[in-house]
């Protein structure tokens, strides 16, 4: 109860928003994937996107399954604000640079929109750990007191 307790209608609302987006993202991204690198690249692609669409719709209903990959994959987002970040301060010829720059996609774009994403996923992250605190120190400020009645 405490998980889905956590995630009131707004996280949620926020949380699919943000899954819809990804999928939109990746979704876009599908079509210069098949032209420009290959279709069994673009594959994968499509893939996230679909199952992120299906994320976001199992996050409004509630899905326990869900929540709780949305909770841990927004938690690892804040990883994905440092190397966004590193990428932006420290620009290199890495192979994600290369592989964008094939997609005709610059990478300081990419890895702008990117760091926005990831920073959106941890504030979610953060909003619903503080929900979690919050719900779980309030049910053991009330637990107590039920026991002690007849």
């Amino acid at each position: 109860m405490a998980l889905s307790g956590a995630f009131h209608r707004p996280l949620r609302l926020v949380s699919a928003s943000l899954w819809l987006l990804g999928a939109a993202l990746a979704g876009l991204t599908v079509p210069f994937m098949a032209w420009r690198v290959s279709v069994a690249s673009s594959l994968g692609l499509a893939l996230v996107a679909i199952c992120l669409l299906l994320l976001a719709r199992e996050t409004i209903r509630r899905a326990r399954w869900a929540l709780l990959i949305g909770l841990i994959g927004c938690g690892g987002q804040v990883l994905g604000v440092i190397g966004s970040a590193w990428e932006l301060i420290h620009p290199t010829d890495s192979a994600k640079s290369r592989e964008l720059q094939t997609l005709g996609i610059d990478p300081t774009l990419a890895f702008t929109i990117n760091l926005i994403y990831s920073a959106g996923a941890s504030a979610i992250f953060f909003w619903a750990a503080a929900r979690l605190i919050h719900i779980s120190r309030a049910s053991a400020k009330v637990e107590p007191t039920l026991r002690d009645r007849p």
